[in-house]
């Protein structure tokens, strides 16, 4: 698919074009949290819900996000996701969720994913989210305005220092 090749262009041209107002107000602030992340099995569910719950717990609406491989063989899972069909041979995503998700002015959007993918990658760099948070990756600094480096390899850890570091952000 021709759109597969042109995500790479459409993105670095999303990250040049991008005008999104970039300055992120404090965490007690923020009305708004979009989570994007990638399927993967070393993530569990159990994980995901509890940030989700802490982020809501205080007082935050919560938008989810996941990149589904094809590949995967999944149809419906029960949430808002989408997959490499989604995208034309434009290099655009056909998906209205998608657009209205890369669209939404979040206060906060972070990437739960440990190493991201070009499609991610697509949402992160046309988005319109205050502040784009996600995990330190050698040349990947142009998607965040903040990048968390876990104290180690585990998804848990990872997600633990998302929520600590978020509920730490305050105004200048």
């Amino acid at each position: 698919m021709i759109g597969k090749f042109l995500v790479k262009l459409k993105t670095a041209l999303a990250l040049k074009k991008n005008d999104a107002f970039r300055m992120s107000d404090a965490y007690k602030e923020a009305k708004s949290i979009g989570l994007i992340y990638s399927l993967d099995d070393n993530r569990s569910k159990a994980m995901l819900s509890s940030l989700i719950a802490k982020f809501e717990s205080d007082q935050k609406d919560v938008s989810t996000m996941t990149f589904v491989p094809v590949a995967a063989k999944i149809t419906d899972p029960g949430y808002a996701y989408f997959d490499e069909k989604d995208l034309n041979t434009r290099g655009n995503w056909t998906k209205e969720t998608v657009t209205q998700f890369r669209n939404t002015p979040f206060d906060f959007l972070v990437s739960l994913d440990w190493s991201q993918n070009k499609y991610t990658q697509n949402i992160l760099a046309g988005s319109k989210a205050k502040c784009r948070v996600g995990r330190y990756e050698e040349g990947k600094s142009q998607y965040f305005e903040m990048m968390i480096n876990p104290s180690d390899d585990k998804y848990e850890s990872y997600m633990d220092e998302v929520y600590h570091y978020l509920t730490n952000v305050r105004n200048g």
